[in-house]
């Protein structure tokens, strides 16, 4: 046991000499004061019978009390066979490794390293990285290696209220870091639990507002509250294309065909120039079926929202490359959580309608107008019938979709702009 012989009145009156010297506290340690009036803690001990001697810190670090427990704990790991200094450089080293690899920096290589072995498209990598930044930048400057479920539990649990259906997205991200940190050897195991199976948030059904009054009172609302321009314009190909939103941020102008289309001429081959018509052809990969044989999803572009492409196009100028841009960067697209911010908190819709929600508008209107059902699955890009089916939908029933499309506008502005609306029945004749 430690003798304890210093007092701190002898520390204070340690002063420097013409040569080194040591006053001892007892049991090996002791305090080195060096010519120049530098001042530390040292302790020896035997190590395989050999005497050894560690530095354990400079004074103006460790007072007398904390450099009596920090040779206690030395003299136990010496006793159990531990090289102080080798103990001493294996901790400095970790430190050095710990502040070199925070959470934001190994999230980034993570990103980086896995979209390439995924083939991620940019937009794909752009989410990724949104969704990290936004749900998970209270771990952004923590060592990857104080990651653990308690410290990442409030983040997640906050998602449960603010983005239950992103919450299980990154959550599976953060897992596939932590496990890619596991094989880097900085962690000895992933901290998180496994995935439940009842955390499947994603299947359910989103809450949706399928009465046209009350969507009309939506549109009047997202209209006055004037978000950003890329905000405002995922919005509208929300309502008037009935995408997801994954697949409405990412639009490029090049994926549009603003200036007429090729229109089938009845039921014939035939096709003839109409400059009155657009389409949008959304890339397979960006959708949620991404079976390339089924091509891109075309969207025939109603009336009000093709001119509004057409105003955008021109004030955006000829080098833009996307429809929705970043409010901060034009190069970088919007992301999901941006347009599902702005229905929940700006529109306050939390709980009610999202932006997803508007593929369950389009289907409950026009299912409840009678129209027809093959088309309205098509222009959700569900399959409808076999191959074959599918086939002939591309080819011949996109005119039919284009109808149904115009109709739904028309259903919509009416509502939004107050006029009255009727609910056709299911007797009324198919568009």
């Amino acid at each position: 046991m430690a003798k304890h012989l210093l007092t701190d009145r002898d520390i204070r009156n340690a002063k420097k000499r013409a040569k080194p010297y040591r006053l001892f506290d007892g049991d090996g340690l002791a305090l080195w004061v060096s010519p120049t009036g530098m001042r530390s803690w040292q302790l020896r001990y035997r190590l395989n019978g050999t005497e050894q001697t560690a530095t354990l810190g400079k004074l103006e670090r460790l007072t007398l009390g904390q450099a009596r427990v920090a040779a206690d704990t030395a003299r136990k790991l010496a006793v159990d066979g531990e090289h102080l200094t080798t103990v001493k450089r294996a901790a400095k080293l970790k430190r050095r490794t710990d502040a070199a690899n925070t959470f934001g920096t190994f999230a980034a290589a993570w990103m980086a390293r896995e979209s390439r072995r995924m083939k991620w498209t940019p937009d794909y990598r752009t989410e990724v990285e949104a969704s990290l930044k936004n749900h998970l930048s209270d771990l952004t400057h923590l060592p990857i290696t104080k990651i653990t479920a308690a410290v990442a539990a409030p983040a997640l649990l906050a998602m449960e209220l603010t983005a239950p259906h992103m919450v299980e997205k990154v959550r599976r991200r953060l897992r596939a870091i932590l496990d890619e940190a596991v094989e880097h050897g900085l962690i000895t195991g992933n901290p998180l639990p496994a995935m439940r199976r009842r955390n499947k948030l994603e299947r359910k059904h989103y809450p949706a507002v399928t009465d046209l009054v009350e969507l009309g009172a939506i549109l009047r609302a997202a209209r006055a509250a004037d978000p950003c321009k890329g905000i405002q314009r995922a919005h509208l190909l929300l309502v008037f294309a009935a995408l997801r939103v994954s697949e409405v941020v990412g639009a490029k102008w090049a994926e549009f065909e603003l200036d007429g289309v090729d229109v089938a001429i009845g039921d014939s081959q035939r096709t003839k120039r109409d400059p009155t018509a657009g389409n949008w052809s959304v890339p397979r990969e960006r959708m949620k079926r991404k079976d390339e044989a089924r091509g891109p999803h075309v969207v025939p572009l109603p009336s009000a929202l093709l001119a509004d492409l057409r105003e955008w196009h021109e004030a955006d100028g000829a080098s833009a490359i996307y429809v929705c841009p970043a409010p901060r960067d034009a190069s970088k697209p919007i992301t999901p959580e941006g347009v599902e911010k702005f229905y929940r908190s700006a529109l306050e819709l939390g709980g009610k309608h999202s932006p997803h929600s508007w593929r369950s508008a389009f289907s409950t209107v026009a299912r409840e107008a009678g129209k027809v059902s093959d088309a309205v699955e098509s222009q959700l890009d569900h399959v409808v019938g076999t191959a074959v089916a599918s086939a002939y939908d591309r080819a011949k029933r996109l005119e039919l979709r284009r109808g149904l499309m115009q109709w739904y506008e028309q259903q919509l502005i009416a509502a939004r702009d107050g006029a009255t609306v009727i609910n056709i029945g299911k007797r009324q004749s198919k568009t």
